[in-house]
């Protein structure tokens, strides 16, 4: 399996640098407004923000990403831009239009519109969601993350946030926001800061070492984003030995006794804390898989009802 991935990782570096080396020979200049009347804005972060237009031709409604030129590099832009292209393919990944230029101030490319918002503005926060919204929401993710890893890609940068609603009932949501994402076993340096999302392995990285980018990262942050969906907050602050929370958790794993959860884990369902408890194996070789999760849901998490059994 290890030598299918390289050669898969191998094939889709060729694949993305032909396709960025076409895309840049070809990128054109003009102003949004050109073709789009700007309707509202969807989003907002540190590189750029998401407006939602319509054509002036078709009035199609879209989301027209735009990162600005003084924050991103042109290869990292087109890196992105084609790796959601490629990815587009699949029903639980946003689908990116072949509309790709370049403003004075900004890089630009246009993506299908989420009309129900993200997954974020649906959790209420200290209490989340229905478990069985939740159920619903998962399955889906998984698909996504499977066509992804077996790509040979990895997301980096799964939250929420990055989860987009086609429907307020999560009946149809994708995945989204492909700015961290890179191939697998690109080396990726040690963090400044942690987030609640960071797997352990690389939380513990010295200055100056890297990790080999893998799936499982990945894993954790999907149990990670699990967690909050059902609970409404954050299981620790980060996955660090100085983390009170985390050091519960990570005791509980040690002495394997799953009947023992910590506080903070009671509430979750029995089957939902048995797949948490693979998703977040402290080892990252210890992890399931995306395709483990869409089995586990099939035979013990089921959308027609969890056990409400607390212990």
């Amino acid at each position: 399996m290890a030598t299918n991935i390289k050669e898969i990782t191998r094939n889709m570096a060729k694949q993305l640098l032909n396709q960025i080396s076409k895309i840049s020979d070809k990128l054109v200049m003009m102003e949004i407004t050109d073709h789009f009347e700007i309707m509202k804005e969807l989003g907002k972060g540190s590189y750029g923000k998401v407006q939602m237009g319509k054509h002036k031709h078709s009035d199609q409604i879209v989301a027209i990403k735009m990162l600005a030129k003084e924050k991103t590099q042109l290869d990292n832009f087109l890196l992105e831009y084609c790796m959601a292209l490629t990815l587009s393919c699949h029903p639980h990944i946003i689908q990116t239009h072949e509309i790709v230029f370049h403003t004075r101030r900004d890089f630009v490319f246009v993506q299908e519109v989420a009309a129900a918002g993200n997954l974020h503005s649906i959790i209420t926060p200290k209490v989340g969601m229905q478990e069985d919204l939740v159920k619903r929401c998962v399955p889906q993710i998984a698909s996504a993350l499977e066509f992804m890893h077996h790509s040979g890609m990895v997301h980096r940068d799964l939250k929420p946030d990055n989860i987009l609603l086609m429907d307020a009932e999560c009946h149809r949501i994708k995945l989204a926001d492909f700015g961290f994402t890179r191939l697998q076993e690109t080396p990726v340096p040690s963090l400044s800061l942690y987030k609640p999302y960071t797997a352990p392995e690389l939380c513990c990285l010295r200055k100056g070492e890297h990790l080999s980018l893998h799936p499982s990262l990945d894993v954790w942050a999907f149990g990670i984003l699990i967690f909050i969906a059902l609970t409404g907050c954050f299981p620790w602050h980060g996955a660090v030995g100085c983390d009170q929370k985390y050091k519960e958790f990570a005791w509980w794993q040690v002495k394997r006794d799953r009947t023992e959860s910590p506080e903070k884990w009671k509430p979750i369902s029995v089957e939902a804390r048995g797949m948490l408890w693979e998703m977040l194996a402290i080892k990252a070789s210890d992890r399931c898989s995306p395709s483990d999760i869409l089995k586990y849901m099939h035979l013990r998490w089921k959308v027609d009802g969890p056990s409400r059994e607390i212990v």
